[in-house]
C-alpha cells in the first residue's frame, strides 16, 4: 500500500494550484468589471428612460390647460395676437386666439403632478444597480434659438446653445446628466418647442 506521494503526483497538485491561484483572481476580475459595466449601461438607460419621458409631457405648464401658441414677448416668430396666427400659420391651425403667455421655470420639481417638461426642473435622485449607485440630475430652462437678423433676411438659422434660465424664448432646453461619485459620465440634451397644438378629429397634434 502506498503511503507518499511521487515526485510526480507532487509536481502535477503543485502545477494545479498554481493554475488555480493564476486563474481564480482574473475571474473575480472579469466578473467585477462585467457587473460595473451593467450597473453603468443601467444609469444611461435611466437616462434615457427619463429624457423620453420628459419630452412627451407639455411644452409649458399653461399647455395643460391650452392648445395655444404662448406667447413669450419676443418679436421673433411671436404669435401675432391680432391675426391670432404665427407667421406661415393658417386658418385653422395652430393659433393664440386666448392670447395665454408662456409661464417662468420652476425652482423646484415639487409640483405635482408633472404633467409638463418645467416640473422636472432640479429633479434629482438617485439610480441603484446592484452594489452601484449613480444619480440623475435634470434642468429645464429656456434657450437661444435662432437670430432675429437672419430671419429678416429669410435665412432662418437654428443657433440652440446651452442657455437654461428664465429670459423666455421659444425653445425650451431639457438637459440630463449621469453622475458617479459627483462626477459626470454622461449627458443629454433635448429641445422643446413653443408650436401649441392642432385638434384633428378632436384629438392634439
Amino acid at each position: 500500500m502506498k503511503k507518499a506521494l511521487t515526485l510526480i503526483e507532487l509536481i502535477f497538485t503543485i502545477v494545479i494550484i498554481a493554475f488555480v491561484f493564476m486563474v481564480i483572481p482574473r475571474l473575480f476580475f472579469i466578473s467585477n468589471k462585467a457587473l460595473f459595466l451593467s450597473s453603468k449601461e443601467d444609469a444611461l438607460f435611466n437616462m434615457y428612460s427619463q429624457m423620453m419621458d420628459i419630452a412627451v409631457k407639455e411644452y409649458d405648464e399653461n399647455n395643460t390647460n391650452y392648445d395655444d401658441i404662448l406667447l413669450s414677448g419676443k418679436n421673433l416668430l411671436e404669435c401675432n395676437v391680432s391675426t391670432g396666427y404665427r407667421v406661415g400659420g393658417f386658418v385653422g391651425g395652430r393659433n393664440c386666439f386666448n392670447k395665454i403667455n408662456e409661464s417662468n421655470i420652476g425652482l423646484d420639481s415639487n409640483e405635482p403632478p408633472r404633467d409638463d417638461i418645467d416640473d422636472f426642473n432640479n429633479l434629482k435622485y438617485d439610480i441603484y444597480s446592484g452594489h452601484k449607485s449613480y444619480k440623475l440630475e435634470i434642468k429645464v430652462g429656456y434657450s437661444d434659438n435662432w437670430s432675429e437678423d437672419n430671419y429678416s433676411d429669410k435665412k432662418l438659422e437654428f443657433n440652440f446653445t446651452n442657455r437654461l434660465d428664465n429670459n423666455h424664448s421659444q425653445i425650451k432646453r431639457i438637459y440630463v446628466k449621469v453622475l458617479d461619485n459627483n462626477k459626470t459620465i454622461s449627458t443629454l440634451d433635448y429641445y422643446s418647442a413653443n408650436i401649441g397644438h392642432a385638434k384633428i378629429k378632436s384629438i392634439k397634434w
